[in-house]
């Protein structure tokens, strides 16, 4: 059986024939590592795109150590034999409810698309943000009413830098904080600027919700 095309907001657990995605990779995440029962493994996570939406394409271990240096950022690719999988909201770094899976029967090809990947925003109001479920992935367009700058240290031998914003939209105050890449692209000063922001998580801190940037969060300054 030949492989059925699908797009990328297809992608489901009710899926029960063959079927290959072509997709641009839009972000590489830093590589993870964790211990569990079993010992030691690595996790590899990169965000796909296409022209109806956006998914994680997630490898362990061994695959984890060998598709780096096979997939990059920009690049188009077909994707077959991949498994789907829930996603665990703790974990979720895009708004698809699922995430596709390396595997031995996996195999990867880069190809050619016509489809250009460009930025295209899904506006979440911060007075929608108290009704949403924790670790949902949203876009928020903002105005900078307080910058409380830049922190930086070493937590378990990595560096980080932190960057504190307080930031509001129609009366609606919010704390959002950027790390590392997000928090070092930021000008000196942003107060009273708006910045638009895609992929951005609603988190819990100190009694009340916050947002958090993650790698693959994308921010405008208009």
């Amino acid at each position: 059986n030949e492989p059925k095309l699908i797009k990328t907001n297809q992608i489901n657990t009710d899926i029960d024939f063959p079927w290959k995605l072509q997709a641009i990779i839009s972000c590489t995440h830093p590589k993870r590592t964790y211990i569990n029962s079993n010992g030691e493994g690595e996790i590899s996570t990169w965000d796909l795109v296409d022209d109806t939406g956006s998914i994680n394409l997630v490898a362990f271990n061994l695959d984890s150590y060998i598709l780096p240096n096979k997939l990059f950022e920009g690049k188009s690719y077909e994707f077959n034999g991949l498994s789907i999988k829930t996603v665990d909201s703790i974990y979720k770094k895009l708004s698809h409810d699922y995430q596709l899976i390396v595997n031995k029967t996996t195999k990867i090809r880069e190809i050619t698309m016509t489809y250009k990947h460009h930025v295209t925003y899904n506006f979440i109001h911060l007075n929608e943000v108290e009704n949403l479920p924790l670790n949902s992935i949203i876009d928020v367009n903002v105005k900078v009413l307080r910058d409380y700058g830049t922190t930086t240290g070493i937590t378990n031998g990595n560096s980080w830098t932190r960057r504190e914003i307080h930031v509001s939209q129609d009366h609606v105050h919010m704390k959002l904080t950027l790390w590392n890449e997000q928090a070092k692209k930021i000008p000196t000063s942003i107060i009273n600027k708006e910045i638009k922001l895609k992929n951005i998580k609603i988190d819990w801190f100190n009694g009340s919700r916050t947002l958090v940037g993650m790698p693959n969060t994308y921010m405008s300054i208009v």
